[in-house]
């Protein structure tokens, strides 16, 4: 019998997340991609002000 830590459940669920979460980013990557081949650019959102570094 294997004890099983709980570092290595935490790993397990972060992998399966990030296994559930893929499809989607390979969408966006290939959209983004597709958009600087064709020359298009896209609008990156606004920085809140409490986040601007001035």
């Amino acid at each position: 019998m294997k004890k099983v830590s709980k570092t290595e459940q935490r790993v397990a669920h972060t992998l399966e997340q990030m296994r559930k979460a893929m499809p989607e980013i390979k969408r966006q990557v290939e959209v983004y991609e597709k958009s600087v081949k064709s020359g298009t650019q896209i609008k990156s959102p606004k920085v809140a002000p409490q986040f601007r570094n001035v």
